[in-house]
């Protein structure tokens, strides 16, 4: 997409979502299609109410499921579910015995009576009938309200729910899917992002990361975890992006609109955005100046609801009260544990020995071999690694391995530390986490709201 980068650049610049917020709009890429297809299915998925008023595509691309066409505008997953859709929307949903996965308000097959009811008395009130059918040794109770109604049926002698059936009325005021914005690729609750705006953040990016790091960026296992940074960032960015359409709400909770003069800014950046887009682009992307003035349009506004919000709240946390290290540690014990549980001393032959081995390893440690890995292969401690603040040292070792800690510096190793478990010989990997410092920061900050 030619010229975009200058266009997130400036976007970014005037709209600079703090990390506070944990909103930070990071514009991260992917091709799109590979990706998005393979994204995980998520609990949210299974909630069927989340699909009133969609199309049975929809359903099938979220659920990661095939439903067979029964009749006209009926939909089936034989055993398990059933669907009616006409006009191609969904508006009634029949969850049967043999589908543990699907839920109606939360309520799915086999759950308790009584763990089931309340759900549904929150949304609906009081029941509004029950009727009793014997053939199936079933009690099924019926809940409505203007929108839809709703039965739940529970074998009488286990109290399980064998079966839910949901309908919705209000057929007229359902929402339609957009026709040109391409397929939903992510619905979290009322929530949804569509291909197109997914794209618009996706390909905008594209140019930043591959101007800095190369287009080699999306194989590298950059966290070491056997994961490419492409599939590692594949449910990322779909999270800010829902990240900012939560602020959208929050925003008209609590009547935070945009200026005349903020709103000009939008359809500024919007078109010159556009203008830098080929007909290709914009073509197979279906981006459109509206769109692209909504995506200037939500940054701006999540930066002001940022300020609006925390006008008050004073969000100055200085290092030194935040700050994390992150250390990796040896363990060598000169206790263990009797046949009661206590802890107790090693026989002086067995502490002597233990002394000798961690002397050995201090040795090496300072003479340049690995640290993780020598802490791998001798530590007596399941956990090698970890990372804490001021008074959040690791639970269970006393005050001194905290304070020798933070008495390194990065890339440091310790003298022997003794606690109340034997010998550590610590190992400073940085004596400042800068991300999790943020981190703290972030919590102290949203703590003082």
């Amino acid at each position: 997409m030619k010229g975009t980068h200058m266009n997130i650049s400036k976007i970014n610049h005037k709209v600079k979502v703090k990390q506070s917020m944990q909103v930070r709009i990071i514009l991260l890429v992917i091709l799109i299609m590979p990706f998005l297809s393979g994204c995980r299915v998520d609990e949210s998925d299974y909630e069927l109410t989340n699909y009133t008023g969609k199309s049975i595509a929809t359903f099938e691309k979220n659920t990661k499921r095939q439903l067979t066409e029964d009749s006209n505008g009926v939909y089936k997953i034989e055993g398990s579910l059933q669907l009616i859709a006409p006009k191609g929307a969904i508006t009634s949903f029949t969850i049967l015995g043999g589908s543990e996965d699907y839920k109606l308000f939360g309520v799915g097959i086999g759950m308790e009576r009584t763990e089931a009811e309340p759900k549904l008395i929150e949304i609906y009130g009081a029941e509004t009938n029950k009727s009793i059918e014997a053939v199936k040794n079933s009690v099924t109770h019926t809940y409505r309200d203007k929108e839809s109604e709703l039965y739940l049926s529970y074998d009488i002698d286990t109290g399980l729910v064998t079966e839910i059936s949901y309908y919705f009325l209000d057929i007229e005021s359902l929402e339609e899917e957009p026709t040109n914005a391409g397929e939903l690729v992510a619905l979290v609750g009322d929530i949804r992002v569509y291909y197109n705006e997914a794209m618009v953040y996706l390909k905008s990016a594209q140019e930043n990361y591959e101007v800095d790091y190369g287009k080699g960026i999306w194989d590298v296992d950059i966290f070491g975890d056997g994961n490419s940074f492409g599939e590692y960032i594949k449910d990322e960015v779909l999270k800010q992006i829902i990240q900012l359409k939560v602020i959208h709400d929050k925003a008209i909770q609590e009547g935070i609109t945009l200026t005349d003069e903020e709103k000009a800014d939008a359809r500024s950046y919007a078109d010159e955005h556009f203008l830098g887009l080929s007909d290709d682009d914009r073509d197979r992307y279906l981006v459109t100046r509206d769109l692209l003035e909504k995506v200037y349009s939500d940054n701006i506004l999540a930066e002001k609801v940022f300020e609006t919000l925390t006008i008050d709240v004073d969000t100055n946390v200085p290092d030194i009260t935040a700050r994390q290290i992150t250390v990796q540690h040896i363990l060598v014990h000169s206790t263990e544990l009797d046949e009661e549980g206590n802890r107790v001393p090693l026989s002086l032959e067995q502490r002597n020995k233990a002394l000798d081995k961690v002397n050995g390893l201090l040795e090496k440690a300072r003479s340049g071999e690995d640290f993780y890995t020598l802490a791998e292969a001798n530590s007596e401690d399941e956990v090698i690694e970890y990372t804490f603040g001021r008074g959040e040292g690791p639970e269970g070792f006393s005050n001194t391995f905290e304070q020798a800690a933070f008495n390194l510096k990065t890339g440091e190793t310790s003298s022997l530390i003794t606690t109340e478990y034997g010998w550590h010989i610590i190992y400073c990997v940085t004596d400042f986490n800068e991300d999790a410092t943020i981190r703290v920061k972030e919590a102290i900050i949203e703590e003082r709201r």
